[in-house]
Parts: structure tokens; sequence; C-alpha cells
């Protein structure tokens, strides 16, 4: 980046650091590949503004320069967004808006606020089509964040300049922000100026030493071979003073920082606040790693006796939690605090391997843990249920985590059937309280609704039939989901366990426990109008919370998933309702999806076998060592289920065909794998082709038939 004196002269001083602080940091990191033609001076300002764009999401979200230089998708089709980062660890996520301005006089005007605040809608719609390839990239990160989490969304406008924000523009921003907040707090806004740059590159100026102490009590042990291993006990209170010195980043070489006040995390504080003395019986400890050790006893010099330890360079690679929580606790009673002990291990990396430090940090980290849903397992309601499919319909229901997934024609899994279950519950109230913690499923009491679910012994006819009705819909949304645009199709893939609920009060419960066809025959007719309500929901969703209203944040609303249900309900029992009418498309339009039209069509026979092949050289180098090791790693059975086709030979589970693929990528340890794949190009059915060519072939006779191009 060329930096002439001359060009900077007359520039304010702290602009100038800001400006150097930029260029030492981002040159190199940042993707300049758009900027092909213009002047050197305009390449400068466009790089200049997309390192502020960086150094804001530094600043807000303190990650590293690699990864705010990643999270920068300025250019063409930004839509308002420089740039955008994503915190799945604590479910937020940052917009942000740069201006760079070589005086330090930027200014935020209206229409940047309102360019922001479409890009944010976009978003919340799920219109990723309409951005650009750098956005691309970052599409599964904000998918699986908007999809499973209510997150905090931050506007961020860096602006260099520090004149605040003009009335009109305050205005603006806290009215759009008070509409995205109607339900929860989901939004909320920040402006970045000189001052605040300058503070940052300021202090990234400055050492950061991370030498803490630890004070072992009576009964620690020394580990000499083959790392310098130190095991005992510290004080929480001590922790806690680790945490006010360096915050996160004690954490830097974690794989996540401290949650906040996750029930988990507030469990911690609580003991710590009223049982210090048994912290150390329920609590797992944490493990440091440092470069080096400072021993300094405190009495006799002797293994086991009071010692003091200053670690160099100390870092929290287990226990994030456990000391963030000490902290909390702490600023609440220091007495208490100072009356329980951790358990520590502490290790010296002086000559360790240098991935040493990284192995520790992922083997302490993906322990695997006992979740609610595996206590529920043991529940014998749980096997009555086993053995009354097994006896009464001949079904599989698989009980366990981690065991081989029936087919949908022979069976189903507990989680399946309570989720068909609390689909099928009289109130919708269930279901919003599912869609924003899955585990209120297995839990019992006030806080969760097991007992609702289990405790009346629902037979094997009643768990069949409602996993069956639920798999109908989702089918059903999942081929329609395909020919909508837009709100509808949003909805479709968002809310299906909404609609399954409709379907099932149209229903009825009135003998869905009792052989005969009656309950059978209510069934399919009302799976029928799943269309039907799916307008019907799109429509109310739209005139009771606008177009661009957060979905999944709605859909976690009781009260609005109660209403919303009422008004579907009562549009249907007077036909009030529009049709569902898919737009037209051009004969040379997007293709079909290609799973759903197969599964539609009954293409592949369930229990048919396919292989999975490499369809390039560099993907056949990377995975073909991993995959002859057996012969099951390359091995699936085809099930016709919409949404999840595939059962792997090497652990019963279910996939779709790209996430199958991206599981074996993944499995083989290819470093370089792509961020996706068309993975029904892979999937082979011996002898007639892969998925991709027998939907094509199916397209081909539907168009030759004059049924048109299909559905997408």
């Amino acid at each position: 980046m060329e930096h002439e004196t001359e060009a900077l002269r007359g520039v304010p001083l702290e602009v100038r650091q800001i400006r150097a602080a930029l260029v030492r940091e981002f040159v190199g990191l940042l993707d300049m590949g758009d900027i092909t033609t213009g002047s050197t001076a305009r390449r400068e300002r466009v790089f200049l503004s997309r390192a502020l764009a960086a150094k804001a999401v530094q600043t807000v979200a303190d990650c590293t320069a690699e990864e705010a230089a990643s999270a920068v998708v300025d250019g063409a089709d930004d839509q308002g967004i420089d740039a955008l980062f994503v915190s799945p660890a604590t479910e937020e996520m940052w917009l942000i808006q740069a201006k760079w301005s070589e005086q330090g006089t930027a200014r935020l005007d209206s229409g940047a606020v309102q360019q922001l605040l479409h890009g944010a809608e976009q978003l919340f719609d799920f219109r990723f089509a309409q951005f650009n390839a750098k956005f691309q990239q970052l599409v599964p990160k904000v998918d699986a964040l908007l999809s499973e989490a209510i997150p905090r969304v931050h506007l961020v406008f860096a602006t260099l300049g520090d004149e605040g924000l003009s009335l009109e523009v305050d205005d603006l921003l806290r009215e759009r922000v008070r509409e995205f907040n109607q339900i929860s707090e989901l939004l909320d806004f920040r402006v970045l100026g000189v001052r605040d740059f300058h503070a940052t590159v300021t202090r990234d100026s400055l050492p950061k030493p991370t030498t803490v102490t630890a004070t072992l009590s009576d009964g620690w042990h020394l580990n000499s071979t083959p790392y310098q291993t130190y095991l005992g006990t510290v004080s929480a209170e001590e922790l806690a003073g680790w945490y006010e010195q360096y915050g996160t980043r004690l954490f830097d070489q974690n794989v996540r920082f401290a949650l906040g006040a996750t029930e988990v995390n507030v469990t911690m504080v609580d003991s710590l606040l009223d049982a210090p003395h048994e912290f150390w019986y329920l609590n797992n400890g944490i493990t440091v790693l440092c470069d080096s050790v400072q021993v300094a006893y405190v009495a006799r010099r002797a293994q086991g006796q009071p010692v003091r330890l200053e670690l160099s360079n100390a870092q929290v690679v287990n226990g994030a939690q456990t000391v963030a929580s000490a902290r909390r606790a702490y600023e609440q009673d220091p007495q208490a605090v100072a009356e329980a002990l951790v358990s520590v291990r502490l290790i010296c990396l002086d000559g360790a391997p240098n991935d040493l430090a990284q192995r520790i940090t992922r083997a302490t980290n993906t322990q695997n843990h006992v979740e609610a849903r595996d206590f529920a397992a043991l529940d014998p309601q749980q096997e009555f249920i086993r053995q009354d499919l097994a006896l009464s319909l001949g079904k599989s229901y698989a009980l366990k985590r981690g065991g081989p997934e029936p087919s949908p024609a022979a069976g189903c899994t507990m989680t399946e059937a309570a989720l068909a279950l609390t689909c099928a519950y009289p109130d919708a109230a269930l279901l919003a309280r599912y869609q924003a913690d899955g585990d209120v499923l297995w839990r019992r009491g006030s806080g969760g609704f097991y007992s609702r679910l289990f405790d009346n012994r629902p037979g094997a006819l009643q768990i069949w039939r409602s996993v069956s009705v639920m798999r109908q819909i989702r089918d059903e949304l999942a081929v329609l989901a395909a020919s909508l645009e837009g709100r509808e199709r949003v909805v479709a893939d968002r809310a299906d366990l909404l609609v399954a609920h409709t379907v099932f009060q149209l229903i009825g419960g009135d003998g869905i426990d009792e052989p005969g066809d009656d309950w059978e025959a209510r069934g399919q007719d009302a799976v029928k109008r799943t269309g039907e309500i799916l307008v019907a929901l799109t429509d109310h969703l739209n005139a009771s919370y606008g177009q661009h209203a957060f979905l999944t944040r709605i859909l976690r609303d009781e009260q609005s998933c109660q209403h919303l249900v009422s008004d579907v309900l009562e549009t249907l029992r007077h036909g009030a309702g529009r049709r569902l009418v898919a737009p037209p498309r051009p004969n040379r339009g997007r293709r079909p999806n290609t799973v759903p039209l197969l599964v539609q069509h009954r293409i592949i026979d369930d229990g048919a076998q396919l292989i999975y092949r490499p369809s390039t050289v560099t993907e056949r180098d990377a995975v073909s060592e991993w995959l002859s090791g057996n012969p099951e790693r390359y091995l699936a059975t085809w099930v016709n289920d919409a949404r999840k086709p595939l059962i792997w030979a090497l652990n019963g589970r279910r996939y779709s065909p790209s996430s199958l693929v991206m599981q074996i990528w993944e499995s083989a340890e290819w470093a370089e794998k792509p961020a996706a794949v068309q993975g029904t190009t892979r999937w082979h059915l011996p002898g007639e082709g892969t998925l991709a060519d027998l939907a094509s072939e199916l397209l081909a006779d539907i168009e030759a038939a004059g049924d048109g191009p299909g559905v997408e």
C-alpha cells in the first residue's frame, strides 16, 4: 500500500495513526481482487474503507485480524453490508457499514442507514442469493445462526469522523430498531468514530502479557515426564483475579470464550455462592497451558507443600466457563468464592512439540457429555413404547443417541416421536417453547413437558400415526418450497412444525389410538390441505408482523404461535384463504431441487444402495485412502425422505446427499475441502447414474409430457 507524505499533509495526527495501523494490519489479508481498474488513489480508498470495516469487526467482536478480514464482503451487491461477523458461541451477529475519510470528517447519512437496514431485512428473509460471492462464503454460518437461535444482531456504523449522528438519522435508526424489536430485543446499533478507532489501535500497540500466579494448596503433584505438569487445586478467588486482570485474553487458545449466563454457567455461579465448600466435587476443573513456570515455595521446599507458580503466557484451554463464573460469583460475594477450590492441570510447553497445544485444546473440548435426552432414554416408559411398537406394528424404536436410525418405513427414533407428539399437542405454546429450547422435550416439571407427552403412555398407533403425518407434511412442504419464492418459500422451509401442528388440529385426536380407517382418512384429507395452510399462515404472518419480520423469533414466541394457528384455522373454516400459486418461471429457469423431485415421483426404491464417487481428481486424491479403509465409508441406503434420504452404512445415521459428502470429507481430514458441494452429483445408483442424472431424466420426461419445467 503506497503511503505518500505529501498526500497526508494536513491530515490530523489521529487519522494518520489509524491509517498506518490499518495498512500494517490488513495489507495482504483483504480481498481486493474485484478492484482491477481505476487509479492507485481509488484502490487505496477502497482498501482503507474495507480495512476500517475489518477493524470495526475486531473492535466489537474481539477476533483476530484474519477473522476480521474474512468478514469483509464490501463490493458490488453487498446490499449495504461492508462486513459481517457471526459468533455462534454467543449467538451474536454484527453487520458493519464503513465510511473512510482521509481528513477524519466522514458523516453518517440517512441513505447509509437505509442501505444497512435493507441488508438486514434481506438476511432475516433468508434471501442470501441477493448477495455477492464474498457473502456466499459466510452463508453457512449465517444460515445456522438464524435457523437455530434467536441471535442478537448489532448494526455498527464505522465512520472515520466524530460528528456523531444528526437528529434525522438518530430518529430513523431508533424508529426502525423499535420495529424490529416488537417481540424481543433483536437489534441494536452502535457508531464508531475517530476516537474509538484511535483508542483501539493505541491499545493494540501495547504488549499483552498473560502472566498469572497459581497458588497450589497442600497435596499437589508434579509429573516431569514427558512434559512438566502440575496437578492440584487453586482458590476460585485466584481464578476470579485472573479474569479481572486479563479477561478473554486468557482464552485466546480455547475453542470458545465464556458464554455468558447460560444455564450451566448460572448453575456454577449459584454453586459457588451457595455451597463453595462443595464446588471442587461438582466441577471438572480447568486446564492451563504456559510457556514457562517459575516456582516459589511458600514454606518447606518439597513436593505437595504449598507453592506459588508464575505461569508465563498462560492460556486456559479448557474451563473458560469456570473461570468466568468465578469472576461473576466473586463480584456478588467475595468471601464465599474465597472458600471454593478448583482442580487445575498446569502444563508447561517448554520443549514440547509445536502441535501439542493444539492437540490438547482439541481433545479437552471435544469430550462427550450426557444430555437430558440420554436420561429420558432410560425411562421405563420408553422401553414400554419400544416393545409396543415392535409387538403391535413390527416397527423399530431407536432410544439412544449414537445408535443407527431406522429407515422411515421401518420405524422412528424417540426424538422423532417426541417431536410428533409435540406437534399434535393442542397448545401451540409447547411447539414455540421447543423451538426456543430443544431440551424442553426431555425435562420434567414446570421447566419441561416430557410428562405431558409420555406419562399418559401413548400407544404404538398414536405414536406411529403422529410420526407418519408429521413426515408427510414435512415432505409435502419440502416439495412445495422448491416451487416457491420469497416469503412463502421461507415460511415453508422454517415453519414446517407450525404447519404440522395446524394440520393435527384439523384432524383432531379422537380415535388416533384406535384401530380402523377413520382417523387415517381424516389425516389424509388434512394433509392434502398443507399448501392451503402454508398460504394462510404466510398471509397472517405478513398481516400481523410485516413482510420482513424475523420468522425464527416469531416461531419461538408462545402467544404469536397460538394467535397464528387460531387465525389460520379460522380462515380455513370460512374458506377465505387464497390458493397456492407457484410463480411462473421461464423454460430455462432454475432446475428443480433434486431430492424432493425424486422422492415425489418415487424414482428410487426404499433400501436401494448408493455409492459415493468423487467427481474431481483433487477430491479423489484427498479421500481415496480413507475410503479404502472400510467399504462402509462410501455406501449409503436410500429412503424416500425429502430432507434426509441417505442412511450411511458406517454409522446408520441419516443425511442429505450434500451433508454426507461433507461428513466424508471431514472424516478424511481433507484440509483444503470446499465450503459447499453439490452432493447429488457424487451419489450413484449402480446401473442408473447419479441422483442428479436421474432427476434430469425425470425432468426431461415431465417437460416432454407438457407439464412444464417442473418445480425448483
